[in-house]
């Protein structure tokens, strides 16, 4: 399981520590005013208990058939000490555990709370606005009173207002750093795994380019033949064999390479391109497949082959008309070396 960010600690902590303020101040108010009351009625709503003027607002609404408010009609009272207590723990061992799963708990828990009590809430002011005496001194046909669940409502000559108290509003807060705790952790995780995702994928390009099969130019005085390990000194032999791996061979001499080739310790299917250089251009590297080859006595190669390649056929007879060498292809010059 994830570990917490230090500053998602923080905020989870900050948050169920300020809930303890719910066994202190009201967390729910309903106001009325009226032309008879100008300076308002209100009701407080704590953890488990009411203040205010309950017994005006109460005296009020049994004229028009509604119960009289009391303690004992809201059940709620006698657990809410302990749902709020539940709460305040599970968010205190969330940032002690360090774990993000108990987020996620601590999160849902304080948003199925918030849901429960606004529904309680409703639920009840349906059943105070609608279940009414039918002997009650003032009985108006088909009206209700239920009280508004957020915000403002009039009901007869009075204007109801019913929102959360300085308690509802810290709760509110509590909510929103732990909600915010959490949508902060995911997109950290998202920013992670994107990083380690384009971390992997240029170390996969990287991987790639390093295996790249790329030929590289012949070093002559300092590479050294990979069959007979003499240093390459003559410019106009040598030859390279790249495999499809990246890995690269360098030969003094035609019989090196050809030595090597036929030996199967790299496979014909894994020889990307096979090279050689052509002795009318110095260090230049040609396909060694395509390349037109002489053999002579008069050509003094590095390791006694005496075989020089060229791209150019005219290249090939203006000296070959000095040797009177034989003319190879690739498939022939092979036979010659097995």
């Amino acid at each position: 399981m994830k570990k917490l960010k230090p500053i998602s600690r923080i905020l989870i902590l900050l948050s169920a520590l300020s809930m303890i303020s719910a066994y202190y101040v009201p967390l729910w108010e309903i106001l009325m005013w009226a032309p008879q009351y100008p300076e308002g009625l209100s009701m407080k709503i704590w953890i488990d208990n009411l203040t205010g003027d309950v017994r005006i607002i109460s005296a009020l609404n049994h004229y028009i058939g509604m119960k009289h408010i009391e303690v004992s009609m809201f059940p709620e009272f006698k657990y809410m000490v302990y749902i709020v207590g539940t709460m305040i723990a599970i968010g205190v061992l969330t940032a002690i555990v360090n774990r993000r799963l108990m987020l996620v708990l601590f999160a849902t828990v304080i948003v199925a709370g918030g849901i429960a009590a606004l529904v309680d809430f409703y639920v009840w002011g349906y059943d105070y606005g609608h279940n009414l005496d039918p002997t009650a001194p003032i009985v108006v046909p088909g009206m209700s009173y239920q009280p508004p669940l957020i915000g403002t409502k009039q009901l007869l000559n009075f204007t109801a207002y019913s929102g959360p108290a300085i308690g509802g509003w810290i709760f509110l807060v509590s909510g929103i750093m732990a909600i915010g705790a959490l949508i902060f952790e995911i997109y950290k995780s998202k920013m992670e795994k994107k990083k380690i995702t384009t971390a992997m994928i240029i170390l996969l390009c990287l991987s790639l380019a390093a295996c790249k099969a790329e030929p590289e130019p012949l070093q002559f005085g300092k590479d050294g033949c990979h069959a007979c390990k003499m240093t390459l000194m003559d410019n106009k032999f040598g030859a390279e064999l790249v495999t499809s791996k990246g890995k690269i061979y360098k030969f003094d001499d035609a019989n090196c390479m050809l030595n090597f080739y036929n030996s199967g310790m790299v496979h014909a299917d894994e020889m990307k391109e096979i090279l050689i250089v052509d002795f009318s251009k110095p260090g230049k590297l040609i396909d060694a497949r395509n390349a037109l080859y002489v053999k002579s006595e008069s050509i003094k190669s590095p390791m006694a082959s005496n075989v020089a390649a060229f791209e150019s056929n005219e290249d090939l007879k203006k000296l070959n008309d000095e040797w009177n060498g034989i003319l190879l292809s690739w498939g022939e010059l092979q036979t010659q070396f097995k």
